[in-house]
């Protein structure tokens, strides 16, 4: 009995076992044997070679990473698009104004929440630190 795998260039399943059909297309994608999605080799394919499939499972997956072609060419015109002239950006005073008032507002927010929350009568008198005395 030989345990020796099948070549990648010879198709050796059989097409109606989809187990066998999955893994040798598995085989294939991870081996980047396979012609480009859409081409006129992955068209010349037999429509249940594991080959094929291959192809399908690398453009999924860089369709999923990366979204298609139009999103992708939009993103890099995008990306490569000139930056906003130096004189038009906010100061260095105008982003720590914004800071400062991100802060406050932040602040606020917090100080309204904690003000705003009871302690429920049936917990225990909690003694703070320094102050054993008070009630």
């Amino acid at each position: 009995m030989s345990t020796r795998a099948p070549e990648l260039g010879a198709l050796a399943v059989d097409p109606t076992d989809v187990v066998a059909l999955w893994a040798e297309a598995r085989v294939r994608y991870l081996a980047e044997d396979f012609p480009p999605y859409g081409s006129p080799a992955w068209y010349a394919l037999h429509p249940d070679d594991p080959v094929r499939f291959a192809s399908v499972i690398d453009a999924a997956e860089k369709w999923r990473k990366y979204g298609d072609e139009a999103g992708l060419l939009q993103w890099f015109r995008e990306a490569s698009q000139r930056p906003e002239a130096i004189h038009r950006r906010r100061t260095l005073a105008e982003l720590d104004d914004k800071a400062r008032q991100c802060r406050v507002q932040a602040l606020d927010a917090w100080t309204a929440r904690r003000a705003a929350i009871t302690p429920n009568p049936r917990w225990p008198q909690a003694a703070i630190p320094g102050q054993e005395n008070r009630t």
